[in-house]
């Protein structure tokens, strides 16, 4: 039986170019190692940057909320004074 060719896929497109790992240094391997490191780290950061905001938003409901319950305390403290 003959062995499927395999295809070859590209580790990166640049400039509608596309690049294949045989074919670059060893200088342009760690460049692309580097690129794929910072691209996973900034959509990490992203995804922790949408969390982060959530809970800000949170905590700024959280302290809304006590306002209100502060109003409420002093209102059902309050005592009414005939005149």
């Amino acid at each position: 039986m003959a062995k499927k060719e395999e295809k070859k896929e590209p580790i990166l497109s640049l400039d509608g170019e596309e690049y294949f790992a045989e074919d670059m240094s060893a200088e342009q391997m760690q460049i692309i190692n580097h690129l794929t490191d910072i691209s996973r780290k900034l959509n990490t950061n992203l995804f922790i940057g949408e969390q982060l905001q959530v809970n800000r938003n949170a905590f700024v409901d959280m302290f809304r909320n006590s306002l209100k319950q502060d109003d409420k305390v002093e209102v059902e403290s309050a005592e009414v004074v005939e005149a």
